[in-house]
């Protein structure tokens, strides 16, 4: 898509709502990653968000709402949600619920997905605005999200009506994703949030891969089920433990040695959540052509961090 709009970049939140309420496109920071906002009830913008990022039109895109007390105006908000709200939002959770608000965009599903983001500059946004507003992650379309100001602007001045500066995303990977919609919860995408963190608050909790996701539906319920995702230009490999530096690699991880072309050394799984997409876009950046992602260690964020590596790895696949 051509580079034709002309980008305010602004940070005062009320701008951002008005721009929003004129059916604009608003590129807004969270404590995730960067999202690419509309209008929820605007069907014209919300297929915008599909042009300018090259999305499949069946990849749905999620809700955020500056409250969990505003969920119930949209969808089911169930005792399974009503559980978890009052735990985990806001926060870097989404559930999928029954939608009840047809205006709302969805894909045509009969389930929405909902958010309330913790981010200072997001939620004043969201306050001013006074609705629902869906947003995926604001990249291109299968590309590595973006957690920098300076990626944000670079990928997306003239191609949307405005840019909400604030404090940077600080967890660096996309939310936890929990299908609440059924007789049973699953976590269709993991994040921040683990199975294990939320089975203290919800023991009947299930994980699902996408695999066994996408032979049950022909549509994905959340974004990250089926497409290409979070992947850099470069071939992405899982590494062994015991995996040398290569002079002509890149490589991420927690204690590396020396002798990469690049390399990130990463002290815990929260730097490493934080750092990976932009360390992708860095070897794109220098044209780097292999990467090689040491695993994560134990706690939080190793399930995360496994989903988006193994993605970006399965997406060098023919």
């Amino acid at each position: 898509m051509s580079k034709n709009k002309d980008t305010l970049i602004t940070d005062d939140p009320s701008q951002a709502a008005k721009v929003l309420k004129g059916g604009g496109v608003v590129l807004f920071p969270t404590e995730t990653v960067y999202g690419l906002g509309a209008d929820s009830r605007n069907l014209k913008a919300c297929l915008e968000i599909y042009k300018i990022k090259n999305r499949p039109a069946d990849n749905p895109l999620i809700v955020h709402l500056s409250h969990s007390s505003e969920i119930p105006k949209i969808a089911n908000m169930n005792a399974f949600a009503k559980e978890l709200a009052s735990s985990c939002m806001p926060g870097p959770i989404t559930f999928v619920l029954s939608k009840l608000d047809n205006s709302v965009f969805s894909t045509g599903l009969p389930t929405v997905a909902v958010r309330v983001p913790s981010h200072s500059k997001a939620n004043e946004m969201l306050r001013a605005f006074g609705g629902p507003v869906s947003a995926p992650s604001a990249n291109l379309s299968g590309q590595p999200s973006i957690t920098r100001f300076t990626d944000a602007v670079h990928e997306f001045k003239g191609k949307v009506d405005l840019i909400l500066k604030g404090p940077e995303p600080t967890i660096g990977l996309e939310s936890t994703v929990i299908d609440l919609s059924g007789p049973r919860p699953r976590i269709l995408r993991p994040g921040f949030w683990s199975l294990d963190d939320l089975k203290d608050f919800l023991p009947e909790l299930d994980e699902f891969s996408s695999e066994d996701l996408m032979q049950e539906e022909e549509k994905p319920m959340s974004p990250g089920t089926k497409y290409r995702h979070y992947a850099p230009n470069a071939n992405v490999i899982l590494a062994e433990e015991e995996t040398r530096p290569k002079s002509d690699a890149a490589a991420i991880g927690i204690g590396l040695s020396d002798g990469w072309q690049y390399s990130v050394d990463l002290k815990d799984n929260a730097e490493y959540m934080k750092s990976l997409y932009s360390f992708f876009r860095d070897c794109d950046t220098k044209g780097i052509s292999k990467i090689y992602c040491f695993p994560p260690t134990e706690g939080r964020g190793k399930e995360a961090l496994l989903n988006r590596i193994q993605k970006a790895a399965d997406s060098n696949l023919p």
